[in-house]
C-alpha cells in the first residue's frame, strides 16, 4: 500500500474509488457545510448535492467524532462513493483526532473493498499545523491496516487498498512526502512490536528475541549485544537469572543491548528498559487458567522498546539512545524460584520474594542498574506490564508513569496526548514504601494490595541511582486491546513506540 500526500489539483489525474472528507461537527445537529467536498469533487449537478445533504441529515450525520456516512455518487463524479468522517467540535480536535480519521477512513474504504481513496481534511491552521494532521492520518492509515493474520488458514482478512491519497483544505500548506516517510516508519514500528506482541511463547522467547535482534538490529546498523546466562552470572544479575531458571533449558534468560549512536556528536543519551517476560505462569505463585491465557503479552514493555529502537535506526535523530530488553520465561518446573528465596540483586540490593509472580520489578530491577552502570544516560525511562493494580487504578486504555522529575514526567504526557497514548501521573508515596520491608533481607519484592502500582515503582525506584531523571512506565492496561478501535486491532497495541520516538526527536 503507498500512502501520498497531494495537492487537490493533482487529484484529477488519480483514479479513486471512495472520496473521504474530514469534516467538523457543525454543533446544530445537522449536516456540515459541504461545499469544499462538492468544488473538490467538481460535483456541479445541484439535484445530487441536495440529495447527499438530505441523506445525510437523515441518517444523523453532524460531524461528531467517530460518525460516518458514506453515499453513493451514482458516477456523477470523479469516485463511486463519497464518505464523511466526523471530526467533532473544531476547537476541541486534537492532533490523534486525525490519526482516528485516517484509521477509520482506511476501515471504511477496505470494507467496501476499494482500490484507492483520497481523504480531504479539515484543518484549522491556527490550532494545529496541517503538516502534524497530515502525519497523523498517514500513521492512521498505516497502523489500521495491521492484522496479524499469519495463522489464519482459511478466511483471511483480505487488504484490498492499494493508493491512499491525503489532501488538506489549506491550500497554502506545503506537500512535503519525508512525513509519509517518518509516519509509515514509526508506524512500521508500532507494528513490529504489535507481532511480537500477538505471537505465542513458543516462537518468541528470549532466545528467539536474541536472535532476531541481532538480525534486525545490525541490517540497520544498531549495534547489538547478548548477555547470555554467563554473562549475566558475570555481571551478578542473579535476579533476572532467578525468574528465569525454570525455564532455562528450553528458554534461557538473557539481556539484549541495542544501541543506536547518531553522526554527529549526540546532544542527549537515553536509555530505555523493557520488560521481557515472554510468558509468565506465575511461577511457583501459579496464576489461575484465565489469569494466564494472555501472558505472552507480557513482554510487551521490551516489545515496545525493541521497535523504538529500529525506528529511531530509521529516522536517525541526533540522540543518542540505548535498548536493553530484560527477556526470561517466568516458568514452572524444578528448579524455579520459590516464595522465601532471598536473592542478592546485581546493585548489591538483597530481596525476599513472597510472590514469585512479582517476577517483572526483579528482571527490570538488575537491567536498570546495568544500564546506568556502563553508561551515564541523561534520561532512563522504562516500560512494563507491571501491575494489575495500575489497570484497577486507571482502566485499560491509560498507563501510569512514575518519575523522579516533574519536566520528564510533563513532557511524556504531553507527547503521548499528541501520539494517542494516554498517561496519568501516579506519585511515588514514599509512606508506602514500609510495605516492602522484610525481617530477612534489605525488601522485599511485593507490598500489600494497596497502591500495589506505587510500591511495585518503589522497588524499582531502590535500582535508580539519585539524581538521574527517570520515569517508570506501567502499561499493563493498553498494551493489549480487547477489541478493534478506528486504528487499532484486538491483540497487541504496541503502545509507548509512539511517545519514545517523539521524546527522543524533540530532545
Amino acid at each position: 500500500m503507498k500512502v501520498s500526500i497531494v495537492s487537490l489539483g493533482d487529484l484529477k489525474n488519480k483514479k479513486i474509488d471512495i472520496f473521504a472528507y474530514g469534516i467538523f461537527d457543525s454543533g446544530e445537529k445537522k449536516c456540515p457545510e459541504l461545499s469544499s467536498l462538492f468544488s473538490a469533487l467538481k460535483l456541479t449537478t445541484a439535484t445530487l448535492q441536495k440529495q447527499i445533504i438530505a441523506t445525510a441529515q437523515k441518517e444523523g450525520f453532524c460531524g461528531k467524532s467517530g460518525q460516518q456516512f458514506v453515499v453513493s455518487t451514482l458516477s456523477e463524479a470523479g469516485a463511486s462513493y463519497i464518505a464523511l468522517i466526523g471530526l467533532g467540535l473544531q476547537d476541541k480536535i486534537t492532533v490523534d483526532g486525525y490519526r482516528v480519521a485516517g484509521g477509520q477512513a482506511f476501515r471504511l474504504a477496505n470494507d467496501k473493498r476499494a482500490v484507492s481513496f483520497n481523504l480531504l481534511l479539515s484543518v484549522p491552521a491556527s490550532k494545529i499545523a496541517p503538516e502534524a494532521a497530515l502525519s497523523a492520518a498517514t500513521e492512521g492509515v498505516y497502523l489500521s491496516r495491521y492484522r496479524f493474520d499469519k495463522y489464519f488458514t482459511e478466511n483471511k482478512p483480505e487488504i484490498f487498498v492499494k493508493d491512499v491519497f491525503l489532501t488538506c483544505t489549506d491550500k497554502n500548506y506545503k506537500i512535503d512526502q519525508e512525513l509519509v516517510r517518518q509516519a509509515k516508519a514509526i508506524s512500521e514500528g508500532v507494528c513490529f512490536a504489535r507481532d511480537l506482541i500477538n505471537e505465542g511463547p513458543w516462537v518468541v522467547n528470549p532466545p528467539a528475541l536474541a536472535k532476531l535482534a541481532l538480525k534486525e538490529g545490525k541490517a540497520l546498523g544498531l549495534e547489538v549485544e547478548v548477555l547470555e546466562e554467563k554473562e549475566l552470572e558475570k555481571e551478578n544479575m542473579r535476579l533476572i537469572l532467578a525468574v528465569g531458571k525454570a525455564s532455562a533449558k528450553v528458554a534461557p534468560p538473557c539481556l539484549i543491548v541495542l544501541k543506536y549512536h547518531p553522526d554527529k556528536k549526540a546532544k542527549k543519551h537515553i536509555a530505555l528498559v523493557g520488560k521481557g517476560v515472554t510468558f509468565d505462569s506465575g511461577g511457583l505463585d501459579i496464576k489461575p487458567a484465565d489469569g494466564m491465557l494472555d501472558m505472552k503479552v507480557d513482554m510487551s514493555g521490551a516489545a515496545a522498546v525493541f521497535a523504538t529502537m529500529l525506528t529511531v535506526a530509521k529516522l536517525k535523530p541526533n540522540v543518542s539512545v540505548t535498548g536493553y530488553l530484560s527477556c526470561v520465561e517466568n516458568g514452572i518446573g524444578p528448579h524455579a524460584y520459590h516464595p522465601g528465596d532471598v536473592i542478592k540483586s546485581r546493585r548489591g540490593l538483597t530481596v525476599e520474594i513472597n510472590n514469585t509472580d512479582a517476577e517483572g520489578r526483579l528482571v527490570l530491577a538488575d537491567a536498570l542498574d546495568y544500564a546506568q552502570s556502563k553508561e551515564e544516560p541523561d534520561y532512563l525511562i522504562d516500560l512494563a506490564t507491571l501491575t494489575g493494580a495500575c489497570m484497577i487504578a486507571l482502566g485499560p486504555q491509560t498507563a501510569g508513569i512514575f518519575s523522579t522529575q516533574d519536566e520528564l514526567a510533563e513532557t511524556l504526557i504531553s507527547l503521548g496526548k499528541t501520539a494517542g497514548e494516554d498517561y496519568w501521573r501516579l506519585p511515588l508515596n514514599e509512606d508506602l514504601r514500609d510495605q516492602l520491608k522484610s525481617t530477612v533481607a534489605d525488601m522485599k519484592n511485593t507490598g500489600t494490595r494497596y497502591g500495589g502500582a506505587i510500591t511495585a515503582a518503589l522497588f524499582l525506584k531502590k535500582f535508580v541511582n539519585d539524581g538521574i531523571a527517570w520515569a517508570h512506565l506501567d502499561i499493563a492496561g493498553p498494551a493489549t486491546q480487547d477489541k478493534d478501535h478506528a486504528y487499532t486491532s484486538k491483540g497487541g497495541a504496541g503502545f509507548g513506540v509512539r511517545t519514545l520516538v517523539a521524546f527522543i526527536q524533540q530532545c
